[in-house]
């Protein structure tokens, strides 16, 4: 059998082959480029097809395609595929059903096949869902629609000011909230092998371990724990040990939420006080969880800081969640920028 070769190469061919054979976007293109070299170099198609460990007739059919059609004739060209299995309107028609079903992808699913008259696989629906800027996650809870905007954004604008004035040394700026800390709380995703989720003991009751934090954007915290229910007295005992651990020639700014304990008469009378002490109580706008950076140490603390083991006994929380709070500044931080 006569042996084939292609016919030889020009320095320019060469050029374009040896960039394509070393940065080719695609392996074909590389692996077709380099069969071309090789033949030019003088390799058999027999030995390009065990070098290349492709058959020797698809080393033949790039040989053609060279001669033919030479460097295109070694790209592939684009394919058409098969038909969607969604035309416009199903996807439009989606985008409608999914604002009706967000949470049930087989009521959905029905729903779309009684109209349409087409049967689409749930992982089908998912792609397209996906395609059309969806995403699927948690339902959060959220309070938003509760809250007057034009007071939120004035809020917005006045944590803005006392950010800036922070910054250049006129007060201390506290973030004040209360959380609380139980095994029956919500535990956080975690990777597993397959087929061998993590799991914890489920507890229908469980000790709680509240916590009241005074967090700073320059890393200070300063906390009171209690096992016992969270009241007005507590709030205030809480605030009595802040303003003793704050430096007296220090004006500190506490920044709060409008809880009921927040606003109680006994709490309102004590702020005078407290005033005098140069601790002065700014009040966030009603239902503005997140311009409270406390909450982001929360969220941290339960579901990333905290481990699976802390969640053994009660008494393990306890210490793992003091080891935090205690190591916050040195062992973890927040980065508010």
């Amino acid at each position: 059998m006569e042996k084939r070769f292609v016919a030889p190469l020009t320095e320019p061919e060469q050029q374009t082959l040896t960039s394509a054979y070393h940065h080719g976007e695609k392996r074909a293109l590389r692996r077709r480029a380099h069969a071309i070299l090789l033949s030019d170099q003088g390799h058999t198609i027999n030995q390009i097809s065990e070098i290349l460990q492709v058959r020797r007739d698809a080393v033949s059919r790039w040989f053609k395609q060279w001669e033919v059609s030479g460097f295109d004739g070694l790209i592939d060209k684009p394919r058409r595929g098969r038909t969607p299995a969604l035309d416009e309107h199903d996807h439009k028609r989606l985008q409608a059903l999914v604002a009706e079903h967000p949470h049930q992808i087989r009521a959905l699913q029905a729903r779309f096949q009684e109209e349409t008259g087409k049967s689409v696989a749930t992982v089908t629906l998912r792609r397209a869902l996906k395609k059309n800027g969806h995403s699927f996650k948690r339902i959060r809870h959220s309070l938003k629609a509760q809250r007057d905007e034009t007071d939120f954004r004035k809020t917005q604008g006045l944590m803005k000011a006392l950010h800036e004035r922070e910054d250049q040394g006129e007060h201390e700026l506290y973030y004040f909230d209360e959380s609380g800390f139980s095994q029956a709380s919500s535990v956080p995703y975690a990777w597993s092998p397959i087929g061998k989720p993590w799991e914890v003991t489920a507890y229908s009751r469980s000790r709680r371990l509240n916590v009241l934090g005074f967090l700073s954007r320059a890393g200070k915290l300063v906390y009171h724990t209690t096992t016992e229910t969270v009241t007005t007295e507590t709030v205030i005992e809480a605030f009595d040990q802040f303003v003793i651990q704050k430096d007296p020639d220090t004006f500190a700014v506490v920044v709060l939420d409008n809880a009921s304990m927040h606003r109680s008469k006994a709490f309102r009378r004590k702020r005078v006080e407290w005033m005098s002490q140069r601790v002065h109580l700014i009040y966030l706008s009603a239902y503005s969880p997140e311009l409270n950076l406390i909450e982001i140490l929360w969220r941290q603390m339960k579901y990333t800081w905290l481990p699976l083991s802390a969640y053994l006994s009660f008494e393990r929380l306890r210490e793992e969640v003091h080891r935090l709070l205690g190591g916050y500044g040195t062992d973890h931080a927040i980065n508010f920028e």
